[in-house]
């Protein structure tokens, strides 16, 4: 399958000094080749606006550009029943307060629910995850008031969005209600938290930027 993002695509949403990317020298060796090219090509957004930020590790903490693994992580010993060899994921960041890591092996990238001591499968690879922060960005005029006077629609668009990633990438979807939808409440007292792309279209459903 052809690559979804390049650099020129995440040029055309994002200033060009806010692409992180990194040198090839600190990639680590058992690397995807498909996220080898985004990381040293296309570039993760560092901007909190997009929903995603980038682990400082990566940006301005010593030495700058390395990858801190999860058996780093404060609480890696409370996680349970997790995939073998998850203790060798990359941190790459965060989307609200659920981590974001890359298995480097097979290209897959998780998230870590903030509290629940678990990975859940957010994208089939980093070029998806990516691509769905490029749609995001690009539709920001449309659902966010700090960057536009006049939303008409924010729902459509949160509605047209899921339905564009769910066809490049169904994977985070997967037997989850949109939470617009009548069909769960996810404001009850029991309800399970939102998955992490789910939390950020409520979001831009409700024109919160």
């Amino acid at each position: 399958m052809p690559q979804l993002i390049n650099r020129t695509m995440m040029e055309s949403v994002f200033p060009s000094e806010e692409l992180v990317t990194l040198q090839e020298a600190n990639l680590p060796d058992e690397l995807d080749e498909k996220a080898r090219s985004i990381l040293t090509g296309a570039g993760l957004p560092d901007d909190r606006s997009s929903f995603f930020f980038v682990d400082g590790r990566l940006t301005d903490e010593e030495p700058v550009g390395s990858f801190a693994r999860c058996a780093e992580l404060p609480y890696f010993s409370q996680y349970q029943d997790m995939p073998e060899g998850w203790e060798n994921w990359l941190v790459i960041g965060g989307i609200y307060e659920d981590g974001v890591v890359l298995d480097p092996v097979s290209g897959m990238v998780y998230s870590l629910p903030d509290g629940e001591y678990r990975a859940r499968p957010l994208n089939q690879s980093l070029d998806s995850f990516v691509y769905f922060l490029y749609l995001l960005q690009s539709e920001r005029p449309n659902f966010d008031f700090s960057v536009s006077d006049e939303i008409t629609d924010s729902e459509g668009v949160a509605v047209s969005l899921r339905e564009r990633m769910i066809r490049v990438d169904p994977l985070p979807f997967e037997g989850v209600e949109p939470a617009w939808s009548e069909n769960f409440d996810w404001d009850a007292e029991d309800a399970p938290p939102l998955p992490a792309w789910d939390h950020v279209l409520w979001d831009v459903h409700e024109s919160v930027g």
